[in-house]
């Protein structure tokens, strides 16, 4: 509620205008001035002892922006890599240490794979997370192998830390997490990331389907076909490789 007072035409408050405006006692601002502060949304100013708003909020700010633009100029883009295989595409972006399915479209063939938005699982469960995980600083990768419990949702037998390490790094040399099974029997799935402008990896571009249409060749046409969707992707939202 706080951010909101700050607006071009008042840049900077006080703890005293901020107490009046939203008629709360000083005390309460200043600890909610301290948690904005701690966390990048605010900045205080030594000298004339008021704040206004932080580096965070110009993260959060393009992050939002990213979304709204990622949705916008990727649903054409699946739409046509679903009509060229057949298959369903599922667009997915990191939550914490989670991955969640923001756009789906589904498969025309007449089995195919289904799946819900906003399905939410954790990053090392399947191809679309394991890509989203793989292209993480190695600060953070190395925070999720310590404190998440590394379950596989197929067989319920926790990974080897080791061996998803690995994994990890083959998908970033490769540029495409493939998985059969781990997520849903009987499904296999093909993953690419999507860059944006500064070089990050904001989403991952999935195809998948039931494994018994994902032959050896069909496997290397959507490997060639899920990059190229991801690359077009990338491009229009400004990354340049």
């Amino acid at each position: 509620m706080v951010l909101l007072a700050f607006t071009n035409e008042k840049p900077t408050w006080g703890v005293t205008e901020l107490s009046q405006e939203f008629g709360l006692a000083k005390s309460v601002i200043h600890r909610l001035l301290a948690s904005l502060l701690h966390h990048g949304f605010v900045e205080a100013d030594p000298v004339t002892k008021k704040y206004s708003l932080g580096p965070k909020v110009l993260v959060l700010g393009r992050i939002a922006a990213n979304q709204m633009k990622l949705g916008k100029v990727s649903r054409p883009v699946m739409q046509n890599l679903a009509d060229l295989s057949g298959e369903s595409v599922i667009l997915t972006i990191r939550d914490g240490m989670s991955g969640v399915a923001i756009e789906i479209v589904e498969g025309t063939q007449a089995i195919t794979w289904k799946t819900s938005l906003g399905n939410n699982l954790p990053l090392h469960c399947g191809a679309s997370k394991k890509v989203l995980l793989a292209f993480q600083s190695p600060e953070f990768i190395e925070q999720y192998l310590k404190s998440e419990r590394l379950l596989r949702l197929s067989d319920l037998q926790l990974m080897r830390t080791d061996a998803l390490r690995e994994e990890l790094a083959q998908i970033r040399t490769q540029g495409i997490a493939i998985t059969v099974g781990e997520v849903d029997l009987g499904v296999t799935a093909l993953a690419a990331p999507i860059f944006d402008e500064y070089k990050e990896v904001i989403a991952g571009l999935t195809i998948g389907g039931p494994s018994f249409r994902f032959t050896p060749e069909t496997l290397s046409t959507l490997t060639q076909l899920v990059k190229q969707a991801a690359g077009t992707i990338s491009a229009k939202l400004g990354y340049t490789g």
